[in-house]
């Protein structure tokens, strides 16, 4: 019996004007994570629900940093000891495809 599991992680785009939104950053369904000197990312924890994800952000939306980006939230579902990127990854030249994984060696979710 395979566990789901649900990571909690904010995005606060340190750059953006008072009332603005930022875009999301999702791709292919994926979280997109990189050093990026706008942005600030929280991980806020790992929950057994999606329902306790979502209400421990109902809870972080009132406290300080958080609630200047309370949009900012999102939850990502993944199973325990699926494995991700199994195939590893190629970065510049090497990565045909920009990256996206397309080509079944970047493809995060792609099976073995």
């Amino acid at each position: 019996m395979s566990q789901t599991v649900y990571l909690l992680v904010h995005r606060h785009h340190l750059s953006l004007e008072p009332g603005a939104t930022a875009p999301d950053f999702m791709e292919d369904g994926e979280p997109l994570f990189w050093d990026d000197s706008e942005d600030s990312f929280k991980l806020l924890g790992l929950y057994s629900s999606r329902l306790r994800a979502e209400e421990r952000i109902g809870r972080a939306r009132t406290l300080p940093g958080f609630s200047q980006a309370p949009d900012g939230f999102s939850v990502h579902e993944y199973t325990v000891d699926d494995a991700r990127w199994p195939r590893g990854f190629r970065t510049g030249e090497d990565a045909s495809d920009g990256g996206k994984g397309t080509d079944g060696v970047n493809g995060g979710p792609s099976g073995p």
